[in-house]
């Protein structure tokens, strides 16, 4: 390295030295701004790279809420659905004759919509299928509670 200054220091006093130390500092400021330009993109990159992964853990955390969420409101849905279940099978056990009438009921409810829905229009069927099903399903809702 002393070497180097030395011999730059007499190229300066010789003709031609003084271009040679101007190519020099180029050179050395060259150098000076690619080194900082490489150490703002290894910045660069690595404040990306911690970036995406906060990002990667925010996403991953709003899966795991949104999968339990999911989960409880499945398991609730379960559960009420079987208390119903076991509340009908209950009922139909005690009552057998008032859950015959409610099902010959429904069924014949369902068949007038289904007919009067085959037809086009609003037909004299449908003007009295959609009563006699609306009745039809209160009744069964009352024996129900």
């Amino acid at each position: 390295m002393e070497n180097i200054k030395n011999s730059s220091q007499e190229r300066i006093g010789r003709p031609g030295g003084e271009s040679s130390a101007t190519a020099r500092g180029i050179a050395d400021t060259t150098a000076d701004l690619a080194n900082r330009a490489a150490n703002a993109t290894a910045d660069v990159a690595n404040r990306a790279a911690n970036a995406a992964q906060r990002a990667g853990e925010g996403v991953k955390s709003a899966y795991e809420d949104t999968r339990q969420a999911v989960n409880d409101a499945y398991q609730k849905s379960t559960e009420t659905l079987n208390n119903t279940y076991d509340q009908a099978m209950t009922y139909g056990k005690d009552n057998p004759g008032k859950l015959t009438l409610i099902a010959f009921g429904a069924g014949i409810g369902i068949g007038l919509l289904l007919a009067s829905n085959v037809g086009r229009g609003r037909s004299r069927s449908s003007r009295v299928a959609e009563p006699v099903v609306n009745a039809l399903s209160q009744i069964a809702m009352e024996f129900l509670r």
